[in-house]
């Protein structure tokens, strides 16, 4: 039966806004179920030339009625919600932190100081830890944190962005979600437990770190693969190489599941960017930086990776008594459990995890097995968007459904039990910022000229370390944790250009530092107390100090040493 130009306008309109396929009609969307995952020639769809408006005489050309546009965006609030309320919660706490000195400073004062100096167009040594930024890690993606820093040079930048970053990981999994599933509600539940989930919010409160970077990142890699994005694949896969020297453990497996599901030659040229990358941080960059192998290296156990082959060889035994002592067993149940298990049902995507995860419970650095710490961030990122697969893979929207309820479940309960949110059993909250003591303290610190050279007790540090040098007491007179370990305990000649002291009131009580004391009598004729509070001092130099050396850029073998 012949039909009015009317009734044709409104039934492709109708046809164009379901959100699911019309019933008998199979959806052609990459990694759909029952659908070839890698799409060839004879799978593609040809794409129908647009309809010409003037043809179908009454129909409007206009968007659609303003009532439908808000409410097809009003669906997505519940996500906008969850991710502000997720980033003001926890950037509120960890500036607060910040402000009260309860954020150290190796992990907080490296990637500040670093940023500082490259926003001032600085060589990026940092004398905090005595060594090049990009030489203690590939981290280039600080390059983007940059221009914040012309504007607005705080040390909070850092933490804001932090909690920012991890809050907007839930927009692919999101995405992901909504294309798999076809459904808002199930979308806005798994990106939920993502935001739920308890590493992520307790490594909010570990200083900051690059993965912050690398988690949100990641999981944009993952959504571009499974829906099928090869432009925004490679930027995605681009970027998380620009994050960190290892993170092709996790670009690997994501280009080898493009590979299998996808495009033999995009995921094969990711592939071999991954390993070029690899390579270029870990054989060449760093130890030019360094002047040594690593900063971080050492942690495979037996020796090394020879002695783990050679132990798994030939005493297994040994190997699984390693495996499943400190806590490793603890640590991949509350990984696992905190995504819900529902991965297992189809675990290719979660699998993308597997080669960071085993390496996280390999190592012999006990940080790397405990979820506060920001080894396991992006392994989150992996396990969510694998359990958005999973569910996918599902037959009955029923059985989605139930999925989803476990996925979310499992993330809420896990987040009691571990997490940090208000109604956890241990939920973090802001300390005071404004006391007596604090106020005394930051007046004591604002004594010290912006430009001086600073020598100061490790929770001062990120409050001070807007300059081109500032040490980390006892260094540089006594080496520790600075530069090559093989030169711990060294006196620098360097140290002569230091002008003021931050260290505590009470130096014996001091647990930071064992040789405190020793090393404050050996230079206490050359500094003078200029200020106090009940708790801590400031020395300034009262010596004229011979002429200036420049900070330490290499490490000749020392003259002097105090061991």
């Amino acid at each position: 039966m012949d039909r009015s130009p009317s009734e044709v306008g409104e039934a492709a309109a109708e046809a164009h806004s379901s959100p699911e396929p019309a019933e008998g009609i199979p959806e052609f969307a990459p990694g759909a179920p029952g659908l070839p995952d890698n799409p060839g020639p004879e799978n593609e769809l040809v794409e129908l030339a647009p309809v010409n408006d003037s043809s179908l005489g009454a129909v409007d050309k206009g968007a659609q009625p303003p009532a439908s546009t808000l409410l097809r965006w009003a669906q997505h609030i519940p996500l906008v919600v969850m991710m502000w309320l997720y980033a003001v919660h926890f950037g509120r706490i960890t500036v607060a932190l910040l402000r009260v000195f309860g954020q150290p400073a190796y992990d907080m004062a490296m990637p500040d100081q670093g940023v500082w100096l490259l926003s001032r167009f600085h060589d990026p040594f940092l004398t905090v830890a005595g060594r090049n930024l990009f030489g203690d890690h590939a981290t280039f993606i600080y390059l983007l944190l940059v221009p914040v820093y012309w504007v607005y040079p705080h040390t909070a930048v850092l933490l804001v962005v932090q909690a920012a970053l991890q809050a907007a990981g839930a927009i692919p999994v999101y995405l992901l979600a909504r294309h798999l599933l076809k459904s808002t509600v199930m979308a806005t539940g798994l990106a939920a437990a993502y935001l739920l989930n308890p590493v992520l919010q307790q490594t909010d409160f570990e200083q900051f770190h690059v993965e912050a970077f690398e988690t949100p990142l990641l999981a944009l890699a993952i959504y571009a693969a499974v829906v099928w994005r090869p432009r925004l694949l490679v930027v995605s896969v681009a970027l998380v190489l620009c994050c960190k020297e290892d993170a092709a453990l996790y670009t690997f497996p994501v280009a080898l599941w493009v590979v299998f599901r996808r495009d033999r030659r995009l995921g094969s040229a990711c592939i071999a960017a991954s390993a070029a990358v690899a390579a270029f941080d870990n054989l060449f960059l760093i130890p030019t930086l360094l002047g040594y192998t690593s900063a971080h290296g050492g942690r495979l156990p037996f020796g090394g990776l020879g002695g783990l082959w050679r132990t798994a060889v030939r005493q297994p035994g040994q190997l699984w008594a390693y495996l499943v002592s400190n806590g490793r067993p603890w640590y991949v149940w509350q990984m696992v459990f905190s995504a819900g298990f529902v991965f297992l049902a189809a675990p290719e995507v979660a699998a993308i995890g597997v080669f960071q995860l085993g390496t996280n419970v390999v190592s012999s650095f006990g940080y790397q097995h405990e979820i506060p710490y920001h080894y396991s961030m992006p392994i989150v990122a992996v396990l969510v968007c694998g359990s958005v697969y999973a569910v996918s893979r599902l037959r009955s929207t029923l059985h989605r459904y139930v999925a989803t309820s476990v996925v979310v479940l499992s993330a809420l309960w896990s987040c009691v039990l571990w997490g940090a949110a208000p109604f956890s059993d241990f939920a973090a909250h802001a300390p005071l910022t404004d006391t007596p003591s604090l106020n005394a303290t930051r007046h004591l610190l604002a004594k010290i000229p912006p430009t001086a050279v600073v020598s100061a007790v490790y929770e001062f540090v990120p409050a001070l370390d807007h300059r081109t040098e500032i040490y980390m007491w006892p260094n540089p007179f006594y080496q520790s944790y600075y530069g090559n370990p093989k030169y711990d305990g060294t006196y620098w000649p360097f140290s002569s250009t230091v002008q003021y002291l931050v260290l505590p009131a009470c130096l014996a009580c001091d647990q930071g530092s064992s040789n405190s004391v020793a090393v404050f009598d050996k230079i206490s004729s050359q500094f003078r107390e200029v200020a106090a509070t009940p708790s801590f001092a400031l020395y300034k130099r009262v010596a004229p100090p011979p002429s200036r050396t420049p900070p330490l850029r290499s490490y000749p073998e020392p003259a002097q040493t105090s061991r």
